[in-house]
């Protein structure tokens, strides 16, 4: 545990592991920015995507700005950790860790003012490091500290996205360990081939986006995507803490909800792009063809992991 105490009887760093954290994010971005708009200069989008890139980026650092700044500056942690005690109000009654959080949304929306497709796996990296390196570290010394209080704080509140707390029953699945791997992998398998297929239409541009209206069929594709990535997200979040078997309702559909869902929008989209492009005679449609296989092995099989909860 780092050493930075204020006072006598302080049982934990007032700084936390937030330095060195927040330093590798960084360092994690800058290389990313080096090779992909530097080196390599892959997957950079123009018009109209480099506008909306750089607006939902400023929405971004902003936001991550106000949300560090209400937890790091306008709340009485200090107080709260001197004192040992846990604070659950506020802010943190949103978030556990805003000044992580509100680091980490900045971070990524420095990334998304570059417009480069590839980078948008920046932020991706960032929250593995910034989930991995929290629960081996600073989750365990609140543990330790605080026992069931924190266990039952750690259950209603999201650890890195702001979102509202959860309130209510737990659900739990007794599926067998062969059986979740038999609809786990096909799953996975089943949103990376989608969000795959998505950014190949983007950064490779295959002929059949010519035609502005698979072009805005291919648009709208990404909404099942961020769907996708929501439920991936919230899931990967949870399995890394050992908790994906025991969830939250809210947390549940945030997860499973959100791959079913995205499944579903995956399918519908892909089939109306599919008989579109049939319609106007194009016939290189193998990429529309993989996303619908993808959307279709992301929701049967979510479905079916989602359904065992209980």
């Amino acid at each position: 545990m780092l050493k930075n105490y204020n006072k006598d009887g302080q049982r934990l760093p007032l700084f936390g592991i937030g330095p060195y954290m927040i330093f590798g994010m960084g360092a994690v971005n800058l290389m990313g920015i080096i090779l992909f708009g530097y080196i390599f200069r892959i997957g950079i989008l123009n018009s109209p995507w480099k506008m909306i890139f750089k607006i939902v980026g400023t929405i971004l650092i902003v936001s991550g700005i106000f949300i560090w700044f209400i937890g790091a500056v306008r709340s009485d942690m200090d107080d709260h950790i001197e004192s040992n005690k846990l604070k659950t109000n506020g802010i943190y009654a949103w978030v556990r860790n805003p000044m992580y959080s509100g680091w980490w949304i900045a971070f990524a929306g420095i990334t998304l003012m570059w417009h480069n497709i590839w980078m948008l796996v920046l932020p991706v990296i960032n929250w593995i490091i910034m989930t991995i390196t929290l629960i081996n570290s600073e989750e365990k010394w609140l543990l330790d500290l605080y026992g069931a209080e924190y266990e039952t704080y750690k259950t209603k509140v999201n650890r890195c996205i702001p979102w509202k707390p959860c309130e209510d029953r737990i659900y739990v699945t007794d599926i067998s360990n062969a059986r979740w791997l038999a609809y786990d992998i096909p799953g996975n398998v089943g949103w990376i081939i989608y969000i795959t297929c998505l950014v190949s239409c983007f950064t490779r541009k295959p002929e059949f986006i010519s035609s502005w209206g698979l072009f805005g069929i291919i648009v709208l594709s990404v909404i099942p995507a961020i769907f996708m990535m929501i439920g991936i997200a919230e899931l990967v979040s949870e399995r890394i803490a050992r908790l994906d078997r025991k969830l939250p309702k809210v947390r549940l559909l945030r997860g499973f909800g959100a791959l079913v869902m995205g499944g579903v929008l995956g399918m519908v989209i892909s089939t109306i792009g599919l008989v579109y492009g049939y319609c106007i005679q194009e016939r290189n449609l193998l990429t529309i063809w993989l996303m619908l296989l993808g959307s279709f092995l992301c929701f049967i099989f979510a479905k079916l992991i989602y359904k065992t909860y209980r």
